[in-house]
């Protein structure tokens, strides 16, 4: 049985898409839902909180509505995200083709101007930090978007009914469970590095850059880790985990 967690802003819009998917009936496959609220920080408060008690999700998708410039889509799955407050980017992993691929941009605050995205299409305020939680607990995850506001007038008197009736009819929910779910068939088993994690006592946060490095190892090193493990596992905690990093940085260029 694989698992897959959806994750939206808010209670309300995430009901809508729970009774469409209710109606669906697709086997091998248990579907989790989370609310974050609202706003880049409660994104990254909530939603790393939740991980952290609940870590064996085999795929996460991110749900929620966006404002728009222009062109207006029935939905999008995000590729790259631009975030206003820093200035950098994230590409989200296209692990398979489900729709079409667009860039967003992210901003803490509301936009009501379509100028202040510059370049870009689409506007939300959490797509970044969904996509850099996700990423630092490295569990495979998709991104869609609605567009529901052009940006202006009605992100100023922004349309509930509508932003839910369009969250419940735009995504063919049983076209996207279905390929994630052939994804997750297809894909590699992961390693069981649990021998080597569990000999230390890891805080949460060291485990998962223990786990990084050890996939990290076998890639650059072409050896199996529990060589290494093997030769340096007398070492404190302190000292095996800076040796690694060390040894690591000998194969980076």
């Amino acid at each position: 049985m694989k698992k897959v967690l959806i994750v939206t802003a808010l209670s309300q819009e995430l009901n809508s898409i729970k009774e469409k998917i209710k109606t669906l009936k697709i086997q091998n496959l248990k579907i989790s839902y989370f609310t974050t609220w609202v706003w880049n920080y409660h994104t990254i408060l909530n939603f790393t909180r939740f991980l952290e008690q609940n870590k064996d999700f085999d795929f996460i998708i991110n749900i929620w509505v966006c404002g728009y410039k222009e062109e207006k889509k029935g939905f999008f799955q995000v590729a790259r995200i631009f975030n206003s407050a820093n200035k950098k980017e994230l590409i989200v992993p296209n692990l398979f083709d489900f729709w079409d691929l667009e860039s967003i941009f992210c901003s803490e605050k509301i936009i009501f101007d379509w100028k202040d995205i510059l370049e870009e299409k689409f506007c939300d305020m959490e797509s970044f930090w969904f996509e850099l939680v996700c990423e630092s607990f490295s569990i495979p995850r998709m991104i869609l978007k609605v567009p529901v506001d052009k940006i202006g007038d009605e992100t100023k008197n922004f349309d509930f009914l509508k932003a839910k009736k369009y969250l419940q009819e735009n995504i063919d929910y049983e076209l996207l469970l279905t390929k994630i779910l052939d994804y997750l068939n297809t894909k590699i088993e992961k390693k069981d590095f649990s021998k080597f994690l569990n000999f230390y006592n890891l805080t949460f946060s060291e485990n998962i850059i223990f786990e990084r490095n050890i996939y990290k190892f076998e890639a650059l090193v072409k050896k199996d880790f529990s060589i290494y493990f093997e030769e340096n596992k007398e070492k404190t905690k302190e000292k095996f985990l800076t040796d690694l990093n060390l040894f690591l940085k000998e194969f980076v260029l």
